[in-house]
């Protein structure tokens, strides 16, 4: 079946100082299709600046996803698509079966006030961006001058759209230029970010001391001095372990506890927080190495019981200080359930339950009867787990510490 768009350019013409495009557009496609052929031959008119009657016909086949039109309207639909909401009016009529017409109207007037309302919002807007960076460059307040450098780049982008759109009616005076000069903010910031440094003050500890690695000091400055207030990062095995803002005399104090302790060498990252921004320098990170003697904790664990239990018995053993490795020693769980009951408590229904956990491995013999209650039998099971204390569990595992 074959596809025909015939599209009649009916005028152009200027009222009362005002430019007004017609354009009509029938489709044996749809109504949806007959409005946006009326749009882009709206859009192809402003382009090229057509003022005088003529007539396209082209035809397709039905295999065919996109018209030689349709391609030839697609660089100038982006007007269109910045004036619809103020500037262009659709009347949509269906001819007869199969046949539908949009006739899409511009106001130039309505259009371009649009547009020069945009053009003096992101003007405003660039305004207090720029002295929003300025001002947080001269406190040390990277985090804040790089989010607002990056709210300024897109707004430069939609100030420039909106320029042009305007540009396509009438020229544009100076006063209408984007106020913030964003490649000297760039490269203000890249600047200011590049002097940072970070070092060392004092002793540096290298051996994990009752389950602890520190005090740490860090110091944080610029040629201008030390800097007060930012932001400092510990990091092992790219997770956040620590952080802390430094005082008044540029310094952070970091005492570690949440890092890895086992037996071997280990390293920690200290890093100054600064969203990314162009090329980052060396001199924002310090990593030092530290030694720790106690023993390795861990297991692979087979578990004969339900998931949420399992996972109790996991957290359990965690919060003791054994971690689930794979290809560390074996160590077998059984929870076997002796009794479960259900109350009537009110609106709530109560479970209670009974378990039996046991434990084996090499060296390992364990069994417990406990009891827990809860709003449901997989968290009273849970809460019956948790009864066991983290020593009795540091004790009837020390096998499997290294």
């Amino acid at each position: 079946m074959t596809r025909f768009f015939v599209i009649f350019f009916l005028c152009a013409i200027a009222v009362c100082e005002a430019r007004i495009v017609t354009f009509t557009a029938t489709s044996t496609v749809s109504q949806e299709d007959a409005d946006k052929q009326a749009m882009a031959g709206v859009a192809m008119q402003i382009r090229s600046h057509i003022s005088v009657s003529h007539t396209l016909q082209k035809s397709e086949s039905k295999n065919s996803k996109q018209s030689d039109l349709q391609k030839k309207y697609t660089e100038n639909i982006h007007v269109q698509s910045e004036l619809t909401l103020d500037g262009v009016e659709l009347k949509r009529r269906k001819i007869k079966k199969d046949l539908w017409e949009s006739t899409a109207k511009l106001d130039t007037d309505k259009a371009t006030a649009s547009l020069r309302q945009k053009l003096t919002e992101t003007k405003f807007e660039a305004h207090k961006l720029d002295s929003i960076i300025c001002n947080a460059i001269g406190l040390h307040q990277f985090e804040t001058a790089i989010k607002a450098y990056g709210e300024l780049v897109p707004l430069q982008l939609s100030h420039q759209r909106a320029a042009a759109d305007i540009s396509i009616f009438e020229v544009l005076d100076k006063s209408e230029i984007f106020g913030a000069n964003v490649p000297a903010l760039e490269m203000m910031i890249s600047e200011a970010v590049a002097g940072l440094e970070i070092s060392f003050e004092g002793d540096v500890p290298t051996q994990v001391e009752n389950d602890a690695l520190g005090p740490f000091r860090i110091l944080v400055q610029d040629p201008r001095g030390p800097i007060p207030k930012i932001k400092v990062l510990a990091e092992q095995n790219q997770k956040i372990v620590a952080e802390a803002l430094t005082d008044s005399n540029g310094i952070a104090i970091f005492h570690l506890r949440n890092i890895e302790t086992f037996k071997g060498e280990h390293s920690i990252t200290f890093r100054i927080f600064i969203p990314k921004f162009g090329k980052q320098s060396s001199n924002l990170e310090k990593r030092i190495s530290y030694h720790s003697d106690i023993p390795k904790c861990s297991y692979t664990m087979s578990c004969q019981g339900d998931g949420a239990t399992c996972i109790a018995v996991e957290n359990l053993f965690a919060k003791a200080g054994f971690e689930e490795i794979k290809n560390s020693k074996n160590l077998s769980v059984q929870i076997k359930d002796l009794g479960t009951k259900v109350f009537e408590g009110g609106p709530k229904k109560i479970s209670t339950v009974e378990l039996l956990l046991s434990l084996s491995g090499e060296k390992i013999r364990y069994s417990k009867q406990i009891k827990g209650t809860g709003s449901s039998e997989f968290s009273a099971k849970s809460n019956a787990i948790y009864k066991i204390s983290v020593s009795e569990i540091q004790q009837a595992l020390q096998p499997l510490c290294e």
